[in-house]
């Protein structure tokens, strides 16, 4: 079988089939009971227009699975280094590629598994409203390059490390710059650095693009622009985490 394969379905086992590996995912399950909670029983929040509330739920899985991606990208080589089981990956016939993209095979089911937890929220919040359909769709065609764009930088990051928090604390901080100004809301937004952030930032592409569809009912060929930024995301951070397998020590 292909090596890639073989690394893939192993990780995914040890995720899904792990203590640690579900508590994680319990853990962002419980977070998106609690919002869609505070949705439906808060003066203020359940007085949001529907499709508001469909962006903000957005905004908030995209955010876990780039947590989620964080998380098992920096233990993707750390943790075989802490285990002493890097040099016998090492010596397999997998290439460091292969490793890589193994790996991310890991991060790919991990948000899958997100985003399936998502859709039934998404639904209770926004069933009543417009452009349901949509959203789903765009939280898959933007979702799924960012955040295995930060699966990819932690886990070159994590080839760099000596251990798995050495990897994880700049992956978080990555994580914190690039999604916490989109957070801050549109007045910090609005200013002349947020303004320049905003056309760079793949996460500020991703909750633009949410924001366009799902509220102003904009058009896939008004997203375009969007989608590339994340996607160049993507292909930069993959190249980080090649380059960083390929030339890191044991």
């Amino acid at each position: 079988m292909n090596p890639i394969l073989l690394i893939a379905r192993k990780e995914s086992r040890e995720l899904l089939g792990s203590g640690r590996g579900l508590a994680w995912l319990l853990a962002l399950s419980a977070v998106l009971s609690v919002l869609g909670l505070l949705f439906v029983s808060n003066t203020e929040l359940s007085l949001l227009d529907n499709a508001q509330v469909v962006t903000m739920e957005l905004g908030t899985i995209t955010a876990l699975g780039a947590l989620l991606a964080v998380v098992l990208g920096s233990d993707a080589i750390a943790g075989e280094r802490e285990r002493a089981t890097l040099i016998p990956l090492l010596l397999s016939p997998a290439r460091r590629t292969d490793i890589v993209l193994g790996k991310m095979g890991n991060q790919l089911v991990g948000w899958l598994v997100m985003y399936l937890i998502g859709l039934p929220y998404l639904w209770a919040v926004g069933s009543s409203g417009q452009n349901l359909a949509q959203a789903c769709a765009y939280l898959a065609l933007f979702g799924t390059p960012l955040v295995l764009g930060f699966g990819f930088l932690a886990q070159g990051l994590s080839s760099r490390a000596a251990a798995v928090r050495s990897a994880l604390v700049p992956s978080l901080l990555a994580l914190i710059l690039l999604g916490g100004p989109v957070m801050l809301g549109p007045s910090f937004r609005q200013s002349a650095i947020g303004s320049w952030l905003d056309r760079v930032n793949p996460f500020a592409a991703a909750i633009n693009s949410f924001d366009s569809v799902v509220i102003d009912s904009q058009s896939l060929s008004a997203q375009l622009a969007r989608l590339a930024i994340v996607l160049i995301w993507l292909a930069a951070t993959a190249a980080f985490a090649r380059s960083s397998a390929t030339s890191m020590n044991v």
